[in-house]
């Protein structure tokens, strides 16, 4: 999906074994070296031990590549080989005639001359068991049985052991120790560190084809790895998505948040388990919280009726709380004389304002209740108690409403008469950019090119399409071997921007930018593009050459041949 976008020829991330990506950092080289050196050796046997996804069936693979000719390999991809079926298992692989009615001693005695065979035409025979932890203890007793096949000098079967540390284990018991003392060359593939997941993830990029400049940092290697634990499969997983994430962005800049979306995209990301399980016990804690708090109150609850519950529940709604009873034992009339002072200020000239600042500020304070006001001795006592006290306020907040008005309306005429400022009308951004348009096209600067047939005009649109149809055709008329710069990428709903930007700003020679729009389900882009060259190296020279400006947007090479089948 991403491949053209970054210029890839094909996925650099797949999780099944790609032998052409094989990187040998993280000792994985010095690793497949000395295989093949134990093997040439002919002794003993060999263990290799990873864990889960950490590149075991890449570097058998690899080992099958490296191995000449001479030497003849038996793969037993399934490890869940019964003890009894493992001889005809390795017969039937070798493809020696032999049937379900043989016993093993017959099948034995095949094997041996087999191999006797072999070893006189100078070959080998090698036998590949992956997954080796999941072998019946007896099936590799079976198996050490065959490691004694030998001649005077040399071993007829070299046997080699990939397994998860579970292998380790199924090896240090007792009944097994016979096997275990045979192994003469044993391999650990370690996670890869920081430094390495860095080198790992650019050097497959450059292998499928990428040309640009590098394009993971060290800062998304970092995050990788704390994610990964180092294992090549979960860094694939990741990688894979990294980029996936920066395509649907439309961003060339990889980043932290970028890893972020990678991993919580993942089956592998550890916070998930651990949420949820905080969450279980969360909810654990909050019904036992529960529980032990109506335990607690069993005997107050219990022993009152609901008839009388639901009548203390519609008399507690008509009971005035503590600080409406101190509103009503304090009207706001207390602060009529206050007010009418403050009227009578306001005929003198200029002395409205200072004399309002100067105004005491009244501060109301809640007055005590009496423990015979704050509880009542009846529920139908509580009841008749706010109608008197209701009516009485409502009587005394009318002067009080009256003399606050005097206030409002002399402020209000005082404030009338001094200006007011009129707030500015928003900006439009479409009638600034229009603006600068306009202004940009009747001047000098607006010439893109002498000898273009595209013309001076303000309107964007006509310049945008003549763009487009004179960088469709160059691209016909282009070399399909040569290269050209990707320099830039926006969405069609900047084309404004863009194109002012062009216009008036862009760095390079415009006459030799290209533009193409590029539609897909989902959106449309513009992609532009700068300039040909013949040669790779003409190209990455132009590359390092330009401006720090459009280096931001990580150009890269693309080949014509690919733009003309994408773009025509």
């Amino acid at each position: 999906m991403y491949e053209d976008y970054f210029g890839l020829q094909r996925p650099p991330f797949k999780i099944t074994p790609d032998t052409s990506l094989f990187y040998e950092g993280g000792k994985r080289g010095d690793i497949l070296a000395a295989l093949v050196y134990a093997i040439h050796r002919g002794e003993g046997i060999i263990k290799v031990v990873g864990e889960v996804g950490s590149g075991k069936t890449m570097l058998c693979r690899m080992l099958q590549l490296k191995l000449p000719d001479t030497v003849e390999i038996v793969y037993i991809a399934n490890p869940s080989v019964s003890p009894e079926d493992i001889l005809f298992v390795i017969a039937h692989e070798l493809e020696l005639s032999v049937t379900r009615d043989d016993s093993k001693h017959e099948v034995m005695h095949l094997l041996q001359d087999y191999l006797l065979q072999r070893h006189m035409e100078n070959k080998q025979v090698v036998l590949f068991i992956e997954e080796a932890q999941g072998m019946p203890l007896d099936t590799l007793e079976e198996i050490r049985l065959l490691s004694n096949l030998e001649t005077d000098q040399n071993k007829l079967l070299q046997i080699v052991l990939f397994g998860q540390p579970e292998l380790d284990q199924n090896l240090a018991q007792q009944s097994i120790r016979q096997l275990r003392e045979r192994i003469t060359h044993s391999f650990d593939l370690e996670p890869l560190t920081q430094d390495e997941i860095h080198n790992y993830l650019n050097f497959r990029m450059r292998e499928v084809g990428y040309t640009g400049p590098e394009l993971i940092n060290t800062t998304v290697a970092k995050k990788v790895e704390q994610h990964s634990d180092g294992l090549l499969r979960r860094i694939n997983i990741i990688a894979d998505k990294i980029l996936l994430s920066a395509f649907a962005e439309g961003t060339h800049n990889l980043s932290a948040k970028h890893v972020t979306a990678a991993v919580n995209d993942s089956t592998f990301n550890p916070k998930v388990p651990r949420r949820s399980r905080a969450l279980w016990w969360l909810g654990i804690f909050i019904v036992i919280a529960l529980a032990v708090a109506l335990f607690q109150t069993r005997s107050q609850w219990i022993s009152i009726p609901v008839s009388d519950l639901w009548t203390s529940i519609q008399a507690s709604d008509l009971v005035p709380k503590p600080e409406d009873a101190a509103e009503i034992d304090n009207p706001v009339t207390d602060i009529a004389p206050q007010a009418l002072e403050t009227d009578a200020t306001l005929n003198t000239e200029g002395s409205a304002e200072a004399e309002i600042n100067e105004a005491p500020v009244m501060i109301a304070t809640e007055p005590e209740l009496s423990p015979e006001a704050a509880q009542p001795e009846s529920v139908s006592q509580a009841i008749q108690t706010p109608e008197p006290l209701l009516q009485e306020a409502a009587v005394s907040e009318q002067p009080a409403e009256k003399e606050i008005t005097k206030v409002d309306v002399a402020v209000l005429q005082t404030t009338a008469q001094e200006p007011v400022a009129a707030e500015p009308a928003p900006v439009v951004e479409d009638e600034v950019l229009q603006s600068a348009l306009d202004q940009a096209a009747s001047s000098d600067a607006l010439v893109i090119d002498s000898s273009s047939d595209l013309g001076l005009t303000a309107d964007y649109n006509q310049w945008l399409n003549a763009k487009l149809r004179e960088s469709r055709d160059w691209l016909r008329n282009a070399n399909r071997d040569s290269v050209s710069i990707q320099v830039l990428m926006r969405s069609k709903s900047a084309a404004r921007e863009l194109v002012y930007y062009l216009r008036n700003e862009w760095p390079l020679d415009l006459s030799q930018t290209y533009l193409y729009e590029v539609n897909t389900d989902t959106r449309s882009i513009y992609r532009v593009f700068y300039s040909e060259f013949n040669s790779l190296s003409l190209g990455r020279n132009q590359l390092e050459r330009l401006p720090d400006s459009v280096k931001k947007n990580s150009p890269y090479l693309h080949s014509v041949y690919r733009m003309q089948k994408a773009l025509l």
